[in-house]
């Protein structure tokens, strides 16, 4: 084994100690979060959680019992600092807690799962890492891999489509017909899609209501906390960005009546370009909706199929409105989602292609490069890899990479820029 396969071979077990570690935690917040479960059963489950933050760890360092229930109920609720041996380096993760004291999952931990499970999977696919994670049935249902399968076919498109574009369902037709939501059976998804959504999770509900975000219609996070002499009730959105442009309310607990929300800052919307393709927070105050009769997708899907789906919808509908009356078309999703986007013209008998491209949000940047490095590039080929305006401090770390790869990294208003200026000085 040569020097550069050691680095990425340690580099890799450390992703995967951390790895089993999230995936720990995320196994003492269905303990603690399941109705479902009778005492003695979350205690079984802490002790599986337990178990996997041992293995995770490796021989000779011993995670205590009570070291664990001290970081779901104590100062430390969900820290890894101190739990990990130094060679897994938690202190990459400062500050990052993998469970609230709610016993869910904040945003940024989630994504921080979901991307090193792509990472891991891709260097064992090939053959950088053998390691000891193996995926349970439930991860792999949810994984990206399942999704696509799923809806892979004729129909990919508008299947894919429906699951970006209506992340919350009704159950069933309603009867008075004023929803705008469809039904979920109006969706005609595949019958292996349809079991995505789900009764609305319990970390969203308040006395039989949700709340919808405002950006991606999936429904926020509600909690209530006793402070000052009395009950005050929050809801946010659980992806990071759509709190912080705006969907993050407080409300006033109510009995019998839906709560009324009240946004904690005003929402802005920018201009130009950015505003063209912004899929953030607007200012729209979320409604109260009844949890009964409606179904939500599964955060695992909501948050790698929705929340990055938004943005291609936009930057494909943005392109296609500046390209009339050029001849030149965007097209989403190419031969069966090989790249996610391009620009392509009929000339005559020709037809010509350009700027293929694939789009990513990862919060995590050091794992979308372990992933471009373990991809080669793109497995489609795309020459640029297109982030959200939002993600645009990673290109500086991304382009480099990129380039060793005959691709580029760019924003999304870049890619909208660069297209447009090829095609009027006829580059493309």
């Amino acid at each position: 084994m040569d020097s550069e396969q050691a680095d990425n071979s340690e580099q890799f077990r450390q992703t995967e100690a951390l790895l089993s570690a999230a995936m720990a935690f995320a196994v003492c917040g269905d303990a603690l979060t399941r109705d479902d479960l009778s005492g003695p059963g979350r205690l079984e489950r802490l002790m599986e959680a337990q178990g996997a933050l041992m293995a995770a760890a490796g021989p000779g360092h011993r995670v205590r019992f009570t070291g664990l229930l001290e970081r779901l109920t104590g100062a430390e609720t969900g820290s890894m600092a101190g739990l990990m041996p130094e060679w897994a380096d938690p202190g990459s993760l400062d500050g990052l807690r993998f469970l609230d004291v709610d016993g869910v999952t904040p945003g940024e931990a989630f994504d921080f799962r979901l991307e090193a499970e792509r990472v891991i999977r891709a260097a064992k696919k090939v053959g950088r890492f053998a390691g000891r994670v193996t995926f349970t049935a439930l991860e792999d249902e949810h994984s990206q891999e399942s999704v696509f399968s799923a809806i892979k076919g004729p129909y990919y498109e508008r299947h894919r489509t429906n699951l970006i574009e209506h992340p919350v369902v009704l159950e069933k037709e309603p009867a008075d017909a004023i929803s705008d939501r469809p039904a979920l059976a109006d969706l005609d998804l595949p019958t292996r899609a349809v079991d995505f959504y789900r009764p609305v999770p319990q970390h969203a509900r308040y006395r039989g209501w949700w709340f919808p975000c405002p950006a991606c219609k999936w429904p926020m996070k509600v909690s209530v906390h006793h402070s000052e002499g009395r009950d005050q009730g929050s809801a946010w959105c659980l992806y990071p960005w759509h709190e912080q442009t705006g969907a993050t309310y407080r409300f006033e607990p109510t009995q019998g009546e839906p709560p009324v929300l009240n946004p904690v800052f005003p929402c802005g919307v920018p201009h130009g370009r950015q505003g063209e393709l912004w899929t953030g927070c607007v200012p729209e105050v979320p409604q109260a909706q009844p949890v009964d009769g409606h179904k939500a997708l599964v955060r695992s899907v909501w948050r790698s199929t929705c929340v990055p789906g938004l943005p291609e919808l936009r930057l494909h509908r943005v392109l296609n409105r500046h390209l009339q009356g050029t001849g030149w078309r965007a097209e989403l999703w190419v031969d069966g989602d090989r790249i996610d986007l391009h620009v392509a013209k009929d000339d005559g008998q020709q037809r010509k292609a350009a700027f293929p491209a694939d789009f990513k949000d990862y919060t995590f940047v050091s794992h979308l490069v372990d992933k471009l490095h373990m991809d080669s590039g793109d497995k489609g080929n795309a020459k640029w890899l297109v982030v959200a305006d939002h993600r645009e401090a990673q290109v500086a770390t991304l382009d480099p990479v990129c380039r060793g790869y005959g691709m580029r990294a760019i924003t999304a208003s870049g890619y909208v820029d660069e297209v447009l200026a090829a095609i009027r000085e006829g580059r493309a």
